[in-house]
């Protein structure tokens, strides 16, 4: 599985931060291929969630890694 982290921080009050994980399920689904949708799932994101603002992202294999 590949999980794209996206770091955000709150528009009114950039210090209250935090990192959001959204996951690409399936086997054939690559690091690469998570940097092409990346762009559609964080203005998704961001569409849900107005208050926030990205920045920061990176896509990697899930669970390998800690926190940004």
């Amino acid at each position: 599985m590949i999980e794209l982290i996206i770091a955000v921080c709150m528009s009114d009050a950039p210090e209250r931060c935090k990192n959001v994980r959204l996951n690409f399920e399936g086997e054939r689904v690559s690091v690469q291929q998570c940097s092409l949708y990346s762009q559609m799932e964080m203005a998704k994101w961001i569409g849900e969630h107005p208050n926030w603002t990205i920045k920061e992202y990176t896509c990697r294999k899930a669970g390998e890694y800690a926190d940004l």
